[in-house]
């Protein structure tokens, strides 16, 4: 089982180091240009990890990888509330990592 922390924690490092990237980029680039005063706080792009939270918390895409791919679909859901039942089922749904193709017992 994937908890909360650990989701949260593994899309905000792969977030946080795509910022990190992107700072040294506007960084090189300013000081191959001879600019001579590097503003920092203009190269830091933090809406970018804001921006990378909020999709993933909405969409339920988790996380991509080098290729850009999404890694984890499903994740964050929107809490079903029509009923009290409905709402418990929801809870205690659990998401099985198991191929949809191919000869597969079924999960007990």
């Amino acid at each position: 089982m994937d908890m909360a922390g650990s989701l949260l924690s593994g899309l905000f490092r792969q977030l946080f180091r795509s910022f990190v990237d992107e700072m040294i980029k506007i960084l090189k680039r300013d000081i191959d240009a001879g600019k001579t005063d590097l503003n920092f706080l203009s190269a830091m792009k933090s809406e970018s990890i804001t921006r990378g939270l909020r999709s993933a918390l909405a969409t339920g895409n988790w996380g991509k990888d080098k290729q850009g791919d999404v890694q984890k679909t499903g994740v964050a859901q929107v809490l079903n509330r029509l009923t009290f039942a409905s709402s418990l089922s929801h809870l205690r749904r659990l998401n099985t990592p198991l191929a949809k193709s191919g000869k597969l017992t079924k999960p007990r």
